[in-house]
């Protein structure tokens, strides 16, 4: 391959490779290539074809993927995280059992999609196509899909509460009084 990122990637070493001497794959044709188990993070990577790809159980944060191309991709029990993928094809991709959590998908499309088993919090699906989606058995929390385009046929279940968060949110708050407490009684001990 040469240095133009608009050429075919052959391999994964060569994925890497690159994405660790320039941090951005923009533009570049991955399609096909088993990337499963990979972590893309930080990168740009705008306009990537990566249609047909195995990302399985890949790790997929603090990227920019606005535009790209994941038609077909293998996403099964991949992490999603702070991701911008706005208008994203992810037509028939599969994303089964899939954790998408900060994402930005505003107007993608993810038409014939699977979503089973996937959690879902904070998603931005503003203008989203999830016509003929499969979303059965998965969970959202902070996602408005009244803002889609055309929302899943079958809505997520709300995500549960887990049983220790009230816990740690008491804490919190007992540990914060307790702050405020001391930072008061310090200023009443302190001579004018």
């Amino acid at each position: 391959m040469s240095n133009e990122n608009d050429d075919k990637y052959e391999s994964r070493d060569e994925v890497l490779e690159t994405a660790s001497r320039q941090r951005d794959l923009s533009g570049a044709n991955l399609s096909g290539l088993d990337l499963s188990e990979i972590e893309l993070t930080g990168l740009k990577m705008e306009g990537a074809n990566l249609s047909g790809c195995n990302l399985t159980k890949a790790t997929i944060a603090a990227i920019n993927m606005a535009g790209v191309n994941l038609a077909q991709a293998q996403l099964n029990e991949a992490r999603i995280g702070a991701a911008n993928m706005s208008k994203a094809n992810l037509q028939g991709a599969q994303l089964k059992a899939a954790n998408i959590g900060a994402v930005n998908l505003e107007e993608a499309d993810l038409t014939g999609a699977d979503l089973s088993e996937s959690k879902w919090f904070g998603v931005n699906v503003t203008g989203a196509n999830f016509e003929d989606a499969t979303t059965t058995d998965a969970q959202a929390a902070a996602v408005d899909w009244s803002k889609a385009k055309v929302p899943p046929a079958q809505i997520p279940e709300p995500l549960p509460i887990p049983p220790w968060l009230p816990a740690v949110f008491a804490g919190m708050v007992m540990l914060f009084v307790v702050v405020i407490v001391l930072i008061v009684a310090r200023k009443r001990k302190k001579p004018d």
